[in-house]
């Protein structure tokens, strides 16, 4: 029985005077073999002496006596308490994780929550107050990798900067104020049916994209575009409850948030005084809830690494009560959840996961496309404002629990004091409320949101960035927009301050890089924004042969779906359009000018790349013969035709700045130059990324001249197709390259997509 005991453990402690005691014949000896070797001088040589202090910055003080010596010891402590060099006050600012509020640099530009990770791989730029990742370091190529990482793996952006605003009132009040705000606007709830998308909406199940104008001037103007969603209603609510008090998150770009909030703040203004006593609430969420973007093939497999929702063995979590459906709920389903649709749930902390948290799944089958799947956890803390959100368990704590553990395991006692466990409790906590969102359409998916507090930032992103997810910054998300041909904003919404704040940035960044090149290295000048203003006196030339147009201000108008088109068409006077063989253009000479331009995916008939901020323009009569020839005849009889170019004195003088800082379009007097000019009817926001097979762009050109080509077009060929012919010439290119435009709006009924 004794030999079958297992022997005892070692040790936990080792007393070192006991060890030297039963060592002490052997250390003797020892001893007195170096000795006699050293002739007993066991002092070290002063040429080989080095100092031990050598690495303290402060010299030893020379006062003499020892309590001078303490003196100025408890001095330097004091001093060093109370000022720490910069390096260590910005790295402790960084790494912080403080539970509201964004990190603040000193003009007052704001950091993400992974600034640091960022600054050490990714470009840093400063944008709409924020310091944001622009890309990866080099010359922005790179793109085959970004959309080849499309196809077959997952990118992951910090879109911190869309910041929320949450509405909280009456569920009627708040459908007022967003019916007077928001194209397309929620209808009625008489009119909805149960199985209509708008029903979703209210309901809270699914999201919604919207666009957002202004309503205080006399009018309107475009905001930018939101995407917004309800609070979920609670399953005790079985019948509409008009009056019932709601809550309703709207997401804004932070190019256009102060301008957004103000729009909403005087929308609840109004609402307030056409019913007494009666408010909507406009509280700013900006510091304390974000959301992080999750786009590819591949998405749905890394957030099922990371999310592990709480199981039937964790009945409840950080003192939260877990609902039935969450414990039933697998995240291998989530493919399955319909486009546009909210999934609320409580996950763990994604570094504490292990195969072991894994296993605890349930395997039961869930109807996730049915609205009662999509609701596991109602996740209350997130939409109150005045709750506190529990941040995560510190890495230093975890890495002392972990220390612990592994002594533990060998049976060795952890050195130094530890957090009580009690206090950890109260303060951290390892389960964080998530909201799920996916993005895209019946045909195109654009990938998932995670929407979750400020201080858990951090935690999910080194958790997606080391399971599979590959980080992206500004420029390669817009490529991702360019591929799903959606427009990202503020790139492909011209008809924003956003867009020509950009912009103009942009080109004073330009211009200021330029003068510092010697004068004849300097390149050609380009306007910044495009001016809008020459599709205008495309049409005053044509109905009034003027060059020049007299008006102040101008008014773009850009329809987004097939309702308000329509209806801008239907108000167009039939004068107004332009024809073939009867050009008329109803006089629109004054102060104040609209322009209505449409979305177009243009793409090269045979040859070209177009680039950011290229001239659409208008083809003559003799641009469209042998457009669509084949034989090597008729090709070499329009080869000059299709090779039109403009002088490069002509190109240089195409526009001209003005004193005021205008750009204008300068018509060329000369019949030789005015054969080869055409009239500029649109711009190129978005060209085609290079090492693409696509050559896809996107731009915006006027209605009115698109309609008038295509009439023409049809005269000439006799054949009727969608496609309207165009030309197109890079800003600093001499040549004119045949394209052909598509209007997105007769391929859907609605443009609400945006990235």
């Amino acid at each position: 029985m004794a030999a079958t005991e297992n022997p005892p453990p070692p040790p936990r402690t080792l007393n070192v005077q006991k060890c030297a005691d039963a060592r002490r014949p052997e250390i003797e000896s020892l001893h007195s073999l170096v000795s006699n070797r050293l002739s007993s001088h066991f002092r070290l040589p002063r040429s080989l002496r080095r100092r031990t202090t050598s690495h303290v910055r402060r010299p030893k003080s020379r006062r003499s006596g020892e309590g001078a010596d303490d003196q100025d010891k408890g001095e330097g402590d004091e001093k060093n308490e109370k000022k720490l060099c910069r390096r260590e006050r910005r790295r402790r600012e960084l790494t912080g994780n403080p539970e509201l509020g964004f990190v603040v640099a000193a003009d007052g530009t704001r950091r993400l929550r992974t600034h640091v990770w960022h600054a050490k791989r990714f470009r840093m730029v400063k944008r709409w107050g924020f310091y944001l990742p622009l890309g990866v370091q080099g010359r922005g190529r790179g793109s085959r990798a970004v959309l080849k990482l499309l196809q077959n793996g997952a990118l992951v952006h910090d879109a911190s900067y869309y910041l929320p605003i949450q509405l909280e009132g009456p569920q009627d009040c708040i459908l007022s104020v967003l019916r007077m705000v928001l194209i397309p606007s929620p209808p009625v709830v008489a009119q909805m049916s149960s199985e209509s998308l708008s029903h979703k909406v209210l309901q809270g199940a699914c999201h919604q994209n919207a666009m957002l104008y202004n309503m205080d001037s006399s009018a309107s103007h475009f905001v930018a575009p939101v995407l917004y969603m309800w609070q979920r209603m609670t399953s005790e609510r079985v019948e509409w409850e008009i009056s019932s008090v709601r809550k309703l998150w709207i997401w804004i770009h932070a190019a256009a948030f102060h301008e957004g909030c103000n729009a909403l703040r005087i929308a609840c203004e109004k609402q307030q005084k056409s019913v007494d006593g009666i408010t909507v609430s406009c509280i700013q969420q900006e510091g304390r809830i974000t959301r992080l973007d999750i786009m590819g093939n591949k998405a749905s497999e890394v957030m099922s690494k990371i999310l592990c929702p709480v199981t039937i063995s964790n009945k409840t979590i950080d003192g939260h009560e877990v609902p039935e459906a969450q414990q039933q709920f697998n995240m291998d389903q989530i493919q399955k959840l319909p486009p546009g649709a909210i999934l609320q749930l409580r996950v763990k902390d994604p570094r504490l996961l292990s195969s072991e948290v894994n296993s605890e799944f349930d395997e039961v089958a869930i109807d996730l496309v049915s609205s009662d799947a999509c609701k596991p956890f109602d996740n209350m803390e997130l939409w109150d404002s005045h709750c506190k959100l529990d941040p995560p368990v510190p890495e230093n704590i975890l890495c002392r629990e972990k220390n612990r553990k592994r002594l533990n395991s060998l049976f060795l006692e952890p050195m130094g004091q530890e957090v009580p466990g009690g206090r950890q409790q109260d303060v951290f906590s390892q389960s964080c409320p998530v909201v799920l969102l996916k993005h895209g359409h019946q045909t195109t998916f654009l990938g998932w949101s995670i929407i979750l507090p400020l201080s858990w930032v951090k935690t999910f992103w080194l958790s997606l960035v080391s399971r599979g997810g590959h980080a992206i910054g500004l420029r390669e998300r817009r490529w991702v927009a360019w591929k799903n041909h959606v427009p990202c904003f503020p790139h492909d919404f011209p008809d924003t301050e956003g867009y020509r704040s950009l912009l103009t940035d942009e080109g004073t960044l330009l211009d200021a890089s330029a003068q510092l090149r010697p004068h004849m290295a300097q390149p050609q000048k380009t306007p910044m924004p495009p001016p809008w203003d020459c599709v205008v006196a495309y049409l005053h030339h044509i109905c009034r042969n003027a060059v020049k147009c007299e008006f102040l201000t101008l008014d773009m108008y850009v329809p987004r779906t097939n309702m308000t088109l329509k209806e801008h068409v239907e108000r167009m006077d039939s004068k107004a359009m332009i024809s073939a063989g009867d050009v008329e253009v109803m006089d629109g000479g004054g102060e104040k000018e609209t322009l209505c331009v449409v979305r177009v995916l243009v793409r090269p008939f045979k040859e070209g790349l177009f680039e950011d901020g290229s001239l659409v323009c208008a083809p003559c009569a003799d641009d469209l013969s042998g457009w669509n020839s084949r034989s090597e005849k008729e090709v070499e009889k329009y080869q000059e035709k299709w090779q039109l170019q403009l002088k490069q004195s002509s190109v240089e003088s195409y526009f001209m700045q003005l004193e005021s800082g205008k750009w204008a379009l300068q018509v060329p007097e000369d019949p030789a130059d005015l054969k080869t000019f055409r009239w500029p009817i649109g711009f190129i926001t978005t060209g085609a990324v290079h090492a693409c097979n696509d050559r896809v762009s996107v731009g915006f050109c006027d209605i009115r001249i698109l309609a008038a080509l295509r009439r023409q077009q049809y005269l000439q060929t006799e054949i009727k197709r969608p496609e309207i012919f165009v030309l197109v010439r890079n800003m600093k290119s001499a040549a004119y390259r045949r394209a052909i435009a598509t209007i997105v709006l007769e391929q859907q009924q609605e443009d609400l997509l945006f990235l």
